[in-house]
């Protein structure tokens, strides 16, 4: 089934399993999800399973999955063989959600991309937000004063933000119910704490995923997203001291913003 509120990302994700979501990836993105530090994988999606394959591994398994596994199994023998994730929709169920996407950090791209590649991704980071303040806006969804009316951001004006107006942007999207924010706020600090407490990784190419619930004036999931060009400081790999600075400075300045 089509999903409907997917508002960034290039991987074109679909709803399965009424409340879950199939992300086709990468072999890279798959062992990066079993390999994430305790804390990152609180602040990262729910991912029931990976699909490595042949093989559907569970990571964190929810009720419904548990009682679902012949289901799944059927639904990946439809597939093409590949790498997917299989995870909880965090805006299933949600009357009004409000939705965005932020690409975070101040470096986009892996280490194991072309010279050319490279300079192509830090000229556009240099001519947009990513470059400016550690985050830029990639998409968004929501619901206008307009009765009926849905609002939407595109990543190409994300490209165009200067800080001011990626401010102003920020505050226009998050003018929602006191508890909101400060929950908001909360758990941009929870993401925070997981960035420092990991040295040596690097989250290049990740994102914020941002949900709430227009309706109920509560519901707020924030979460760090896309991991496929992750880096670990493994042996025979790059080697990076200290927590991600480029990170840090992106979630740091939108705690800025939020906090004014």
């Amino acid at each position: 089934m089509e999903y409907t509120n997917q508002v960034g990302g290039r991987a074109k994700i679909t709803k399965v399993l009424d409340d879950h979501l199939l992300k086709p990836t990468t072999v890279n993105e798959v062992n990066n999800y079993m390999c994430l530090p305790r804390l990152v994988a609180e602040v990262a999606p729910d991912i029931c399973f990976v699909v490595s394959l042949e093989d559907i591994i569970p990571l964190k398994m929810c009720n419904a999955c548990s009682n679902s596994f012949h289901s799944i199994q059927d639904l990946m023998q439809a597939r093409p063989k590949g790498y997917y994730l299989i995870m909880k929709d965090a805006a299933h169920d949600l009357q009004k959600p409000r939705l965005m996407d932020l690409k975070l950090g101040t470096r986009t791209y892996s280490d194991y991309i072309t010279e050319e590649r490279k300079q192509h991704h830090i000229r556009k980071a240099l001519r947009n937000t990513t470059s400016r303040l550690g985050v830029r806006m990639c998409g968004a969804s929501f619901h206008g004063a307009t009765e009926g009316k849905i609002i939407k951001w595109s990543k190409a004006w994300g490209k165009e933000m200067s800080s001011e107006e990626f401010s102003m942007a920020m505050k226009a999207f998050f003018n929602v119910s006191e508890p909101q924010k400060r929950d908001t706020i909360l758990q941009l600090r929870k993401i925070k704490t997981a960035l420092e407490s990991c040295p040596g990784f690097r989250f290049f190419g990740a994102s914020l995923l941002a949900v709430l619930d227009d309706l109920d004036g509560k519901t707020v999931i924030i979460k760090m997203i896309d991991f496929a060009s992750m880096a670990r400081s493994e042996l025979g790999q790059p080697q990076y001291e200290g927590p991600d600075d480029g990170a840090l400075f992106g979630v740091n300045n939108m705690l800025s913003i939020l906090e004014d």
